[in-house]
């Protein structure tokens, strides 16, 4: 099983392997000015940890590749060589690191502005900012606590490369084991009260084994259920359409059984009261038999005779089926060996199946 902090350690020394490269890479990097605030902080650099380190990250930042310098984001005069009051502290504009509590509004203020990003991208969203306050974590931070998740704890500091880019935090084969950092470590959780277990679920589940063993992008991942900036538990009504994004067919027939009512009488959440939450398993003929894999007995007694039976009719038919299936295989298989065309029995017995 993958140790989600252990992956972010992996991570993070790979970033760090990369510094050797960057004093020459940070002055060929396109649209990358050397000033007063790089020749500064390289040299502060020089007695920090690679991980402390600002000035080798910067040529990957995807703000650097477009031109962006540090005074763009934190203010200051860097032109103002060998002067550090009037680069930093004289300087009106100056704004230098931002808190936690400042921090969304610190990055909203270029990426909430619809007329700056549509320069850099048409079709770039601005209202994250505003999402993020609708999220678990704005709520909290609101309210004071900022242990919560904010900007930088996702896409990084001072080295942030595009969504798309296989070496961001959010990319979709990185981003379970982004959220892991803190949702699976069970002492830094503990005063929010929830479980920790979700990383190591979803790993062992149909979408992680998807995800992580065939490196399928179209498995769902932690931001496709719980929304990105605006981050939330589902709730218990609206997981059948989380589930239905993918799941379009499924969706529809359970909307339209019987059990959609009962289960929403019950308050039980729909989809995930049959194939669980993080833990998904592929799903299989057993689920509804009548003993300790059958997952009407969720909610079912054992002894609902009446229950029991449906069950055992819908597994039935289902048996009979692969029965009929298989005899059909062979059947084609002999045509085949006879030298008959089987193009079209093919297709037919695929579609059984």
């Amino acid at each position: 099983m993958t140790n989600p902090v252990r992956v972010a350690r992996a991570l993070v020394a790979v970033m760090a392997s990369l510094a050797l490269l960057a004093p020459a890479a940070l002055l060929a990097a396109p649209g990358v000015q050397e000033d007063a605030c790089l020749i500064c902080h390289r040299e502060l650099d020089e007695d920090l940890d690679p991980a402390e380190q600002v000035t080798h990250r910067i040529a990957a930042d995807v703000h650097f590749q477009r031109g962006l310098g540090c005074a763009d984001c934190h203010g200051g005069d860097p032109t103002a060589q060998d002067d550090e009051d009037a680069a930093m502290w004289d300087a009106p504009d100056f704004r230098g690191a931002p808190t936690r509590q400042d921090l969304p509004g610190f990055c909203g203020r270029c990426h909430s502005d619809p007329a700056y990003m549509r320069v850099f991208d048409p079709g770039e969203q601005t209202d994250q900012e505003s999402q993020y306050y609708t999220s678990r974590h704005g709520e909290l931070l609101r309210q004071g606590e900022d242990r919560v998740a904010v900007c930088t704890d996702c896409h990084g500091v001072h080295g942030i490369v595009e969504v798309s880019d296989p070496r961001a935090s959010v990319y979709p084969l990185n981003l379970p084991a982004t959220c892991a950092r803190c949702h699976a470590d069970a002492q830094y959780m503990a005063d929010f009260r929830i479980p920790t277990n979700q990383f190591a679920e979803y790993e062992q589940s149909v979408h992680g084994v998807a995800l992580f063993e065939r490196h399928d992008l179209g498995a769902p991942v932690c931001n496709d259920c719980h929304g990105n900036h605006g981050a939330a538990p589902p709730g218990v009504e609206s997981i059948a359409h989380v589930c239905g994004n993918c799941h379009v067919n499924n969706e529809e027939l359970f909307r339209d059984s019987h059990l959609k009512e009962v289960f929403v009488r019950e308050g039980i959440a729909l989809c995930i009261g049959c194939h669980n939450v993080h833990d998904i398993a592929k799903p299989t003929d057993e689920l509804l038999a009548w003993d300790h894999e059958g997952v009407c007995l969720n909610c079912h007694d054992v002894a609902d005779r009446a229950a029991r039976d449906m069950a055992g009719t819908f597994y039935g038919i289902i048996d009979s089926l692969k029965t009929e299936i298989a005899a059909a295989d062979s059947l084609v298989e002999l045509a085949e060996q006879k030298g008959m065309e089987i193009t079209e029995l093919l297709f037919a017995t695929e579609d059984a199946h």
